[in-house]
């Protein structure tokens, strides 16, 4: 799994306490009792919003569905989860995990799939296709994103101008601002991001404050594991994910969460 680009400085959602939220589910085993298995999940928006919910929250409940035993997701802030995965023998498995994180475990297969590429000002009207199209434009990008996507640093000379943005940094501010002309994004998390913002304000999407975004997926899709303490744990989960997968489980039980974003992200979400 590639590294995501986006970083807890660039979306800050996350919670200042724990909190636990617990889920029934069926399991990932096939004993006839079922086990209470405990999972620590990243405050993140796209995956698990401040009350435990989200599109990844969504996915694995499909895949738990399809086995038999109950799940308990722990919430914590971004880089904690990881940290409370190695330091509590409690915890049985972690949610979205990178792989230079340095999680120890046993590696899930990818259980959601993501879509990277550029947000802009939909006001723009930029024909923008691959990489190439960012000839002569300013482009935003995060942290390391030129080696998480090697087709961007290929484009870089291209450009009008390129910086990654700095811990704190308001992308969507400089996008709204017309400060950069593109932003190199996550396209859900980007549009939950932007649009949630927006009411906060009070405003809405759509107004002059807050004008409309389009997002362009550039690059291939990425997905996000699971890290299981222990390894029959992990085989069974991937068994019940290939059947979620084939039955479309997953894709139905996420739609709702990619639905009211369709504004900005349209049909360039991965189904599951």
């Amino acid at each position: 799994m590639m590294k995501h680009p986006y970083l807890p400085s660039v979306f800050p959602k996350v919670a200042a306490t724990c909190a636990v939220v617990g889920a029934a589910l069926t399991s990932f085993s096939s004993q006839a009792t079922a086990k209470d298995v405990r999972i620590a999940v990243p405050v993140l928006s796209g995956h698990f919003n401040e009350q435990g919910d989200g599109r990844s929250k969504a996915a694995l409940d499909a895949i738990f569905k399809e086995c038999g035993d109950k799940a308990t997701f722990i919430s914590y802030r971004w880089g904690q989860h990881w940290q409370m995965f190695e330091d509590n023998s409690d915890i049985d498995a972690v949610a979205i995990v990178w792989d230079d994180a340095g999680v120890s475990g046993f590696p899930s297969d990818d259980f959601i799939h993501q879509k990277n590429g550029v947000a802009f000002r939909a006001d723009k009207n930029f024909d923008i296709k691959t990489p190439e199209d960012l000839a002569g434009l300013r482009v935003l990008g995060f942290g390391g994103a030129t080696r998480m996507f090697p087709s961007l640093a290929v484009a870089l000379p291209t450009v009008k101008s390129y910086w990654e943005a700095p811990p704190g940094f308001g992308t969507t501010l400089a996008l709204v601002n017309d400060n950069v002309d593109v932003f190199i994004t996550d396209g859900l998390i980007f549009a939950i991001d932007y649009m949630e913002r927006a009411e906060k304000t009070g405003d809405t999407y759509g107004s002059e404050l807050w004008p409309r975004m389009s997002f362009v997926g550039l690059f291939p899709e990425n997905g996000d594991k699971m890290h299981f303490r222990r390894k029959d744990d992990r085989d069974a989960f991937n068994a019940c994910l290939k059947t979620a997968q084939d039955n479309g489980a997953i894709a139905s039980a996420t739609a709702s969460y990619v639905e009211p974003y369709r504004a900005i992200v349209g049909d360039q979400v991965p189904k599951q």
